[in-house]
């Protein structure tokens, strides 16, 4: 899927209604490390209902974390508060 994390998070969905969890949760871990959100809540429900484990839950967390921390920077956050500024 090469870097298509939506592609990854929708594949998880399919497996997880096929109830394939193991496969689910192998390809919502993936997307989220990469930082998509959809993803993390996938795995908090299924940590809440008992199919994802606490430390994949607390790894993928922490991944998801470092992936949105790569993503700030400084130009980004000067280019957000003149977004704002305009109104977009």
């Amino acid at each position: 899927m090469m870097g298509k994390m939506q592609a990854r998070h929708n594949l998880a969905c399919f497996e997880w209604d096929y109830e394939n969890y193991q496969r689910a949760i192998k390809h919502f871990m993936i997307a989220a490390n990469c930082g998509n959100e959809n993803s993390l809540h996938e795995l908090k429900k299924g940590f809440k209902n008992g199919h994802v484990t606490k430390e994949d839950f607390a790894k993928a967390l922490r991944a998801y974390q470092a992936a949105c921390d790569e993503t700030k920077s400084e130009q980004r956050d000067r280019a957000a508060v003149i977004r704002a500024r305009l109104g977009e």
